[in-house]
């Protein structure tokens, strides 16, 4: 794995130098400012919350791993613009997509890196720096993050654990250094995963007041250890293992994890109150109480323009992300469906029938606790897991978990006794589609059970479409 790395940016002028004492004894200024920055346990602070900022960027989370082009590429929008159309039809190659695809991996690899060297520091730190509990916190988000990352990484740029566990995946860097690292294949890279989110559960468990219940307040330690989904707490480990477990079919451990989260009572479904305002600007979008990791995106509104909403000529544009009604109808057949009733645009009538998601958008007057939020984990896929984990161990317990989620979104429980495994899947796939737009999660669905194909293809659907092309400056040194 090829990266650049601060510590060491002034190197390469350093080496044309004399090689006399006087140099060899000169360390970079970068190198003096981080040894510094990790004399103090606000250091270690900086550089992990540099890590949340860099996952809330376009090139991340902040837009293309979310709502951009990992959703396209699930077919998560009925319509898109052209920029966008080359993507839905897997033109991986076009001018405008492989800059998208390339800037996925960079943008994520150097956060990996900055992570690594936090990793290293507190791997040697003197912990009497930190206070209470918060070296293992620190510790345990960083490690959770690296695993995170990497786990993403590995389902869209390497072949899924179903098609092939045994082809070369990605490099699981774990290394401040110029040092390549060697390309795992797909089961390896998952058992690094998993054993570091291992260790991140283990220091948190011990040391997260999400978990341990520890008083927190705005006046202790500036209140750093406040609004736990914020940051990759416990339970966003747990959630992210049933992810990992739910990819390689393990299907036991899946449902454990699972229903650890769901048990702890941290969660709680959105309720009709929060939803059905008329004020559009006080609408609870994202559905905050069900949130297990959310990103802070101060910059949404920058980030969804002209592709959650309308250009200023009143279309979507080449950039634009969209529903006709017609299609909002035909994904949400039912007509209380929260989701249907309250997270669409409009049509403009006379100027455009394009409708968006609404669930970003940023209308002046929302609530300060309700906006700019991303979010990466919630408490929809945690039932859907446990469904699918428990189809055969406990069926009724599956049915009863999509039960759920459908009551809890203004619908009849719909799911008789008895309903056959292969219908619950069906059911559990529509409830993927209609939930988690703008989220990320339709491409990485499909992908896990190796599906034929993809709902909302057009034409033929070729499983390689199933791998996004890694950078040529990656491919060309292995």
């Amino acid at each position: 794995m090829r990266l650049k790395y601060l510590i060491v940016s002034l190197l390469p002028a350093l080496m044309g130098l004399p090689a006399c004492n006087k140099f060899l004894d000169v360390k970079p200024k970068t190198q003096i400012e981080e040894e510094v920055l990790y004399q103090r346990e606000s250091g270690f602070k900086d550089v992990l919350w540099g890590a949340y900022v860099n996952m809330a960027s376009p090139a991340m989370y902040g837009r293309e791993m979310t709502f951009g082009i990992v959703d396209v590429i699930g077919q998560a929008y009925a319509r898109t613009g052209s920029t966008y159309g080359s993507a839905k039809a897997y033109d991986y190659a076009n001018g405008n997509i492989e800059p998208m695809i390339n800037g996925m991996w960079q943008s994520t690899y150097n956060t990996i890196a900055n992570l690594n060297n936090l990793i290293a520091e507190l791997r040697t730190a003197n912990r009497s720096l930190f206070a209470e509990d918060n070296y293992n916190v620190i510790l345990g988000e960083a490690l959770g993050l690296r695993a995170y990352l990497h786990f993403d990484m590995l389902r869209l740029y390497a072949p899924s654990f179903r098609s092939d566990p045994a082809a070369k995946a990605i490099p699981y860097v774990t290394q401040y250094s110029f040092t390549m690292t060697p390309e795992s294949t797909v089961a390896g890279t998952l058992d690094k995963i998993q054993a570091d989110f291992t260790e991140a559960a283990a220091l948190l468990k011990t040391s997260d007041p999400i978990i341990t219940n520890r008083a927190i307040t705005a006046n202790i330690d500036e209140g750093y250890l406040l609004q736990r989904n914020f940051r990759f707490n416990y339970y966003a480990v747990r959630a992210a293992m049933a992810r990992v477990y739910l990819y390689r079919n393990d299907l036991l451990n899946a449902g454990l994890a699972a229903d650890e989260v769901i048990a702890s009572g941290k969660f709680s479904w959105i309720t009709v109150d929060e939803v059905a305002v008329a004020d559009e600007s006080q609408r609870n979008r994202t559905f905050t109480p069900e949130q297990v990791f959310v990103l802070n995106t101060p910059r949404m509104s920058e980030y969804i323009a002209d592709r959650l909403t309308y250009t200023v000529f009143g279309s979507t544009g080449n950039l634009g992300l969209y529903y006709l009604t017609t299609d909002i109808n035909a994904l949400y057949p039912e007509a209380n469906d929260w989701r249907k009733l309250y997270f669409w645009t409009q049509e403009r009538n006379g100027v455009s029938s394009e409708r968006f998601s609404a669930k970003l958008q940023q209308p002046a007057g929302m609530p300060a606790g309700l906006g700019q939020r991303m979010p990466l984990i919630r408490l929809p896929e945690l039932y859907l897991t446990s469904a699918e984990a428990n189809l055969d161990a406990d069926p009724q317990k599956a049915i009863q978990r999509i039960r759920d989620l459908r009551i809890h979104r203004g619908l009849d429980a719909g799911i008789p006794d008895g309903t056959p495994t292969a219908t619950l899947m069906e059911e559990m796939k529509k409830e993927y589609r209609r939930e988690f737009i703008t989220e990320g999660m339709l491409f990485y669905y499909y992908k896990r059970l190796d599906a034929a194909t993809v709902d909302g293809v057009t034409g033929n659907f070729n499983k390689a479409n199933y791998v996004l092309p890694k950078p040529a400056e990656e491919t060309e040194l292995r």
